[in-house]
């Protein structure tokens, strides 16, 4: 009996060493499977190129006016009609939902097409911290966003302005906020 309980207790620890040694090895091929982020993680991360570009009276948006804080972005290459409004409603709301974290978190448009001074103005009701680079400071600028050729699109960019994630225009926005929720968790300074 007692040679039968050795045996036993040698299998049981013996078993997941095994295991390990097989699934790392040249005999079995497996790998993990992904990660849990719902955006395309971008790897290796993009670096903002530098610029600067007013934003009305007296201020200038830049890449330093960027650093220190999450940035919610969206990509447009056409006007800003109904559906980018609509998108930028949810960015809001994502950013809403971050609780204590929101002040780490900037919103940014980029656009292609110049915004009317009317749409901005309903920007500015959504949030009047959202910050848009739009013409032909946003042409330049968009050349570094990969995927850019697929906009409307929505990116993460982290507190280095760098971008990290990049999601479809039609993405959920339940997504986009548990992927920023993890990061603001994993990033978070006290």
């Amino acid at each position: 009996m007692n040679r039968k309980i050795l045996i036993l207790v040698f299998v049981l620890f013996a078993a997941p060493v095994v295991v390990a040694i097989l699934l790392n090895s040249q005999w079995i091929d497996w790998q993990p499977g992904g990660g849990r982020n719902h955006g395309e993680l971008i790897q290796p991360v993009v670096p903002l190129p530098a610029f600067s570009t007013p934003d009305g009276p007296g201020s200038v948006i830049d890449n330093a006016s960027l650093l220190d804080r999450w940035q919610l972005v969206q990509l447009r290459n056409s006007a800003c009609d109904d559906e980018c409004l609509r998108d930028l409603y949810w960015l809001r709301q994502v950013r809403r939902a971050q609780d204590r974290h929101q002040p780490d978190v900037g919103l940014l448009l980029i656009s292609q097409v110049e915004v009317s001074a009317e749409v901005r103005a309903q920007i500015t009701e959504l949030a009047d911290d959202f910050a848009i680079i739009d013409g032909e400071a946003a042409e330049r600028l968009v050349e570094s966003f990969p995927g850019h050729e697929n906009a409307p699109a929505h990116y993460i960019l982290d507190p280095m302005a760098n971008i990290i994630l990049r999601y479809p225009g039609e993405a959920d926005p339940n997504g986009i906020r548990k992927d920023l929720r993890r990061l603001l968790t994993w990033t978070q300074r006290d």
